[in-house]
C-alpha cells in the first residue's frame, strides 16, 4: 500500500492553515500544520514537502527557504495573497519550486503539489542511498578505504600500489574485498557509492599511509 504524501504547511494565520489542510486532505494528502518556522524546526520532519506563506513581516521567502532547506532538506513552495514580481523572483532564486497566489486555483495547486511530492520522493530516495552507502563504507578496513579513496582520485592499481608501498597484487586483494563489501559490480559502482557516502577526490579525512 502506497504511503500518503506529506505536506508541511507553515502559516501564522490559523484560518489559512485550516483551509489549506482541508484542500490537501481532499487530494488524499496528509497535511501537518505549523504556526511558524520555529515550530517546524522543533519537530524537524525528515520526509515530505513544505508549503509555506511568504510573509515579509515575519520571514521573507529567501530566508525562509534557506532555513527550511537547511533544517530538513525538504522541497519548498511558497504562497501569498498578494505576490509581487520581485517577491516571486526572490523566492524562485532562493530555490522555491513554485510560488502560488492564495486562494489557490485548483489546477495550479494540483500541479504544485505534484511537483512538491515528486521532488520530496526523489530527495528521500537520495537520502536513503546516501545512508546505505555511508553504512557500507564504514564497514571497510582502513586499507580498503584508502584504496577506495585512491580510486575516487582516479589512480590505477599500479599507482595505488606505489603510493601505499604494497604490491599490485595486494591492491587487487584489497580492492576485491572492498568491492564485495560494497556489493559493487564495477569500479564505477564503487566510486558512485563513495561519492554518496561523502568521499571525493580531495578527501583528506583518510590520508593514504605510506
Amino acid at each position: 500500500m502506497a504511503t500518503r504524501p506529506h505536506v508541511h504547511v507553515i502559516d501564522p494565520d490559523f484560518r489559512r492553515r485550516a483551509h489549506i489542510a482541508y484542500e490537501l486532505l481532499q487530494r488524499n494528502i496528509h497535511a501537518e500544520v505549523y504556526e511558524d518556522v520555529e515550530e517546524f524546526g522543533a519537530r524537524n520532519p525528515d520526509e515530505g514537502a513544505v508549503l509555506a506563506v511568504d510573509n515579509p513581516a515575519h520571514c521573507d521567502a529567501r530566508a525562509l527557504i534557506q532555513i527550511l532547506e537547511g533544517a530538513g532538506r525538504l522541497p519548498v513552495a511558497v504562497y501569498s495573497e498578494e505576490p509581487s514580481p520581485a517577491r516571486i523572483v526572490n523566492a524562485m532564486l532562493a530555490g522555491a519550486l513554485d510560488y502560488l497566489q492564495f486562494p489557490f486555483e485548483d489546477r495550479l495547486l494540483d500541479k504544485a503539489v505534484e511537483r512538491l511530492t515528486n521532488e520530496g520522493d526523489r530527495r528521500a530516495e537520495q537520502a536513503c542511498r546516501r545512508a546505505e552507502a555511508k553504512a557500507a563504507v564504514e564497514e571497510l578496513s582502513a586499507r580498503e578505504l584508502q584504496v577506495l579513496v585512491s580510486m575516487v582520485q582516479g589512480n590505477s592499481n599500479k599507482e595505488i600500489a606505489q603510493t601505499l608501498g604494497i604490491s599490485p597484487r595486494t591492491v587487487e586483494i584489497h580492492r576485491g574485498n572492498m568491492m564485495r563489501k560494497l556489493k559493487a559490480r564495477s569500479s564505477s559502482d564503487a566510486i558512485r557509492m563513495a561519492v554518496y557516502a561523502g568521499l571525493d577526490a580531495s578527501d583528506d579525512r583518510h590520508p593514504i599511509a605510506a
